[in-house]
Order: structure tokens, then C-alpha cells, then sequence
């Protein structure tokens, strides 16, 4: 049995920037769509998640509320003069996970502001996401006052700041939450954004948050639910009197880790990626040319060893559709994985990057994560990542 491998969404974090109001232009009059809120004092961070989801190829931009002293990034670029049309696009963007919370303000000289009814209580309810055991609440923003005595993560909004140790560049991950008796997974919680999170009631009243993004070793951090105030004692759970932050820095991948390629895909029995895999391929092609004299080997895997057909990229190259030039040949399924992993060479030399920095591998289903009969065979289809120095 051979598979195509899960998508999973990613969506970037926020790291500190001492800056001043003054230097952000306030926001244009108008309905605006918002998806995330920043301090007056982290244009830096504004910019930075604008500057990434243009590049995913969402319209935004940024700007200060006067009234609240926060920055607002914004889906559209532009003003509406309908409140009706910014809720049309405001549910649109809700149907796309990382702008689940998405919500409308209406602006005026720099403010936000009423209009009859205010504009927010016209909203839907904030849309809660789906997790196993913990349910969170994204919010825009912390409560203005501070939290009575004592603050925990019961009564207190937390915010999760992802970000590489060299520069402090600002990292894109997901935080999994775990219950540290069991290792069990409570919830994914998504960043870059105000939240609440339910108690979990686990054993210790403890929970394990893990920061996980492609090319870095995972991030680590323990908390108490009910006690977390007496956590900050630690260099990364920072108190700011109405919000906990938790700080999860990041190092680069070292020499013999590895890592799956959890968001690159491939047609059924073919070498050929998926489109939507695009977002991980160009996030290893940025850590290869910031990493120069990284070299790494990517190993093919699937689920079984049955033989059948392969389709292979044709003459076109052309890597993310089955072209009209595409080869089909019969071939074993070891023969199958190592074309998905040289395919994915193949795209990163065709971008500029030495063939000699990369190698490709294929086995089969000679290393199985799971009994090909049980319910997760389908992870065994897979395309992992290893450095090699």
C-alpha cells in the first residue's frame, strides 16, 4: 500500500521589538478585516507577519489604532465602505485556518470606532478550534487591566513567541500541548495570537508545550496550569501583568537529526509533488541558502513493498502536475520512494542549490513507523529530512 502524505498549516509567531507608536502610520479609514494585533512597541513584528503572509499571497498591511495603541495587521490592503462587504470577506478569510479568528473594525482618524451598534457586536461568535482534549479561545487582544491575584493559565491570557536564537527572526511552528504523565496529546495550539486555553485537569496539573518547525529542533517547555505564576522564575514564562508569554527559541537542525517532511505530498504512485507543497519546499530552500555549507539527505519511505506503476516528472520538468509529458513505468516500491526523494533534489538544484548538498535515498517500506495494517500505515509514506553536517 503506498500513500500521499498529510498537509499540516503552519502560521508564523512574534518575538519583542522596542519601537514607538509614533514610528507606525496610523490605519486608514474604513471597514478592515484584522487577523492579529501587536503592541504599539512591536512594529518590527507587524511588519514581519505582513511581509509573510504577502508573501503566501494574501493582501495585508498594518497600522495603529490610536485609540488602544495597538497594531492592527489586516487581510485587505484596502478600505471597505461597506460594513456588509467586510463581512462577507471577513467570513471568507474564516474559512482558512490560520484566519480563523478574524474579525472587523471600522476606522476613523486613526480610531476605532461605533457606529449605531458597535461594529464588533454585529460579528459572529469567535471561532473556537477543534482539539482533543483542551479546548482554546483565540482573543484579540489581553485584557487592558491586570489580572487579580494570583494569575494563572486559568484566569489569564497567554502568548506564545516562536523565534530562531542567532537573530531573533521570527519562526513559523506549531505548539503541541502534552500531558507530561501520559504523553499524551492534549491540543495543537496555533501562535502570534492572544489565547485562552481550558484546563486540561491532568494528573500533575502540569502541561508540556512543544514548539515544532520545519528545519529546528523542537523547543521545550513545562508549566503549571493553576500555578503559573510561580513559573517565572524560568528565563522563558514572562509576566506582563494581564498576559503570560512563553518564550520557545529555536537552533537549526544539527548533524544526524531528522525530521519528516510533513507538509510535502505527492501524487498517487507518482514522483510528482503536490502544489500545496510548495510553502515547505521554499521553506528548505531558504534554510539551504541561509545554511551554505549545509549538506542534508533526503530518505524516501513508503507503506509496504508491493510493486506497480510509477509516474515519473517527464521532459517538461515540470514537478507539480501530471503533464502531458510525464513518464509511467513499473517499478517497487523502493524504486518509488527514491524518486520522490530525487525529485525533491531534482527542484532544489533546478532553484540554484549544488547538487553535491544533497543526497537522495530511497527504502521502501523497509522502515515502517507503524504495522502496515494499523490505523497510522498511512504515516509510513513519508519524506524525511536528515543534516548531515
Amino acid at each position: 500500500m503506498r500513500y500521499a502524505l498529510p498537509i499540516v498549516l503552519f502560521i508564523s509567531l512574534a518575538s519583542s521589538f522596542n519601537a514607538t507608536a509614533n514610528e507606525v502610520a496610523p490605519i486608514a479609514n474604513g471597514y478592515h478585516v484584522v487577523v492579529a494585533t501587536f503592541s504599539a512597541k512591536q512594529e518590527k513584528e507587524a511588519r514581519q507577519y505582513s511581509e509573510a503572509l504577502n508573501k503566501k499571497g494574501f493582501a495585508s498591511g498594518y497600522g495603529l489604532e490610536k485609540g488602544k495603541g495597538f497594531i492592527y495587521v489586516f487581510l485587505q490592503s484596502f478600505e471597505f465602505n461597506q460594513y456588509s462587504d467586510a463581512i462577507k470577506a471577513m467570513t471568507e478569510a474564516r474559512k482558512k485556518t490560520e484566519f480563523a479568528t478574524a474579525w472587523v473594525v471600522k476606522i476613523k482618524d486613526g480610531r476605532e470606532i461605533k457606529e449605531g451598534e458597535p461594529v464588533e457586536s454585529k460579528q459572529p461568535e469567535p471561532v473556537k478550534e477543534a482539539v482533543p482534549e483542551i479546548v482554546t479561545e483565540y482573543i484579540p487582544n489581553p485584557p487592558a487591566d491586570p489580572i487579580p491575584n494570583p494569575q494563572h493559565l486559568g484566569n489569564t491570557p497567554i502568548f506564545l513567541s516562536v523565534y530562531r536564537t542567532r537573530d531573533n527572526k521570527n519562526v513559523d511552528a506549531d505548539i503541541n500541548v502534552y500531558d507530561p504523565d501520559n504523553g499524551k496529546l492534549l491540543a495543537t495550539l496555533k501562535s502570534n495570537r492572544y489565547m485562552n486555553v481550558s484546563n486540561p485537569k491532568t494528573k500533575s496539573g502540569r502541561i508540556q508545550l512543544v514548539a515544532s518547525a520545519f528545519g529546528y529542533s523542537d523547543s521545550k517547555l513545562e508549566v503549571d496550569y493553576l500555578n503559573t505564576e510561580k513559573d517565572t522564575v524560568k528565563q522563558n514564562v514572562v509576566y506582563f501583568g494581564s498576559y503570560f508569554q512563553f518564550k520557545f527559541p529555536m537552533e537549526k537542525m544539527k548533524m544526524g537529526e531528522q525530521v519528516v517532511f510533513s507538509k510535502i505530498t505527492f501524487f498517487n504512485d507518482a514522483a510528482i509533488i503536490t502544489p500545496g507543497s510548495k510553502p515547505q519546499l521554499m521553506a528548505l530552500l531558504e534554510m539551504m541558502e541561509e545554511n551554505p555549507s549545509m549538506r542534508i539527505r533526503i530518505n524516501g519511505h513508503t507503506n509496504g513493498n508491493d510493486r506497480g506503476k510509477i509516474i515519473y516528472v517527464g521532459p517538461s520538468k515540470n514537478f507539480f502536475a501530471l503533464s502531458a509529458d510525464r513518464v509511467e513505468k513499473n517499478g517497487s516500491s523502493k524504486e518509488l520512494s527514491t524518486a520522490r526523494a530525487q525529485v525533491i533534489k531534482d527542484w532544489l538544484v533546478a532553484q540554484g542549490i549544488a547538487a553535491d548538498r544533497v543526497e537522495a535515498n530511497g527504502f521502501g517500506g523497509s522502515k515502517p513507523l507503524f504495522d502496515k495494517d494499523s490505523p497510522n500505515a498511512r504515516k509510513n509514506a513519508r519524506v524525511e529530512l536528515e543534516v548531515l553536517n
